[in-house]
């Protein structure tokens, strides 16, 4: 324990109580320490993070993002589209050729 100035005239439990506040206080400020340069790193993680966008606009980054994804889904959409009329009007002409082939097989058998 360290000496308290005019602590002569306290009790050695008094002086324990300032001694344990002292090693408080200085275990505190430590903390404070601590937590203060890991804010200061978090602070410059965020600082290198932003930097990594055009312009530091992660928002507009996002938008940009955001439009490539819609203009994909809505391209995509129109293939599928286009792949089920293809498929339809395939499916019609093929019912076409098989009526036309049964129709001609008839006539073939008519004629006879």
């Amino acid at each position: 324990m360290s000496h308290v100035p005019g602590s002569s005239a306290l009790s050695p439990d008094a002086q324990a109580i300032i001694e344990a506040v002292r090693e408080t206080k200085g275990d505190v400020e430590r903390q404070i320490s601590v937590m203060l340069r890991a804010q200061q790193q978090l602070q410059a993680d965020v600082t290198a993070l932003r930097e990594g966008f055009p312009d530091g606009d992660p928002d507009s980054h996002r938008r940009y993002h955001e439009s490539i994804i819609e203009w994909r889904e809505l391209r995509n959409r129109m293939v599928r589209e286009a792949l089920v009329k293809a498929a339809q009007a395939g499916a019609v002409g093929a019912l076409g050729w098989i009526a036309y082939a049964v129709w001609t097989a008839f006539k073939m058998e008519l004629m006879k």
